[in-house]
């Protein structure tokens, strides 16, 4: 089993980003969705995750970086799409966001940006937002030994 721990918007809130990585050490990938890359780059958050596959990408409040605004990243024998959402406009609806998951022949589609912890499956792909962790709120993905995807959607306490 392939554990994924999903994180996003954090928006200066170090803390509760660091407590979920604490929280699931046991986790092999971490995805950050964008909107506090200075946190997520931080020096001592790098350090936390140095035995994880690592992938982030920018908000549209990450200004001036240097992470790109969408990934596709090969993992447990999955085709993940990562992005933050803003791209897509998923806060006026999620139609574009399904037709380039589509495109993009992803099985997974790890999105932030609204704030909405939210899972579906639609067409063959499952979606996740986490939320926002400065609300605490955050995503798991369990990719079984069978190719299964069960997306969770957890909060801090």
């Amino acid at each position: 089993m392939l554990r994924l721990l999903v994180l996003s918007d954090s928006h200066r809130d170090y803390f509760s980003l660091e407590r979920a990585v604490r929280l699931h050490r046991e986790a092999d990938a971490v995805f950050f969705l964008g909107d506090g890359e200075d946190d997520f780059l931080s020096r001592s958050m790098q350090q936390l995750l140095t035995d994880k596959k690592v992938t982030a990408v920018c908000g549209n409040c990450d200004f001036y970086s240097t992470l790109p605004k969408e990934e596709l990243v090969l993992l447990g024998g999955k085709r993940i799409f990562a992005l933050h959402g803003h791209t897509r406009f998923v806060k006026q609806g999620f139609q574009m966001l399904e037709e380039e998951a589509a495109r993009q022949h992803a099985d997974l589609v790890l999105y932030g940006h609204t704030h909405i912890p939210r899972t579906a499956y639609k067409d063959g792909i499952y979606y996740l937002c986490p939320g926002s962790i400065h609300a605490g709120d955050y995503g798991m993905v369990d990719i079984t030994d069978k190719g299964e995807i069960l997306c969770i959607n957890a909060k801090l306490t």
